[in-house]
């Protein structure tokens, strides 16, 4: 019973550190997922679109 509540405290604490890691790195990853929205719009224009010659 006490390796289960061990492996638990393991996989707690690596979750909290994950947590903390995606918490203090939010500026970047939104920058990040904002840059690859622009970059695939105006690399992969839609088809069909009217303004396309």
């Amino acid at each position: 019973m006490s390796d289960a509540v061990a492996m638990l405290d393991k996989i707690d604490r690596i979750c909290g550190q994950f947590a903390t890691a995606l918490h203090n790195s939010g500026l970047q990853v939104h920058a990040t997922i904002l840059l690859l929205v622009v970059l695939t719009i105006l690399l992969f224009p839609p088809k069909n679109d009217p303004d396309q010659i």
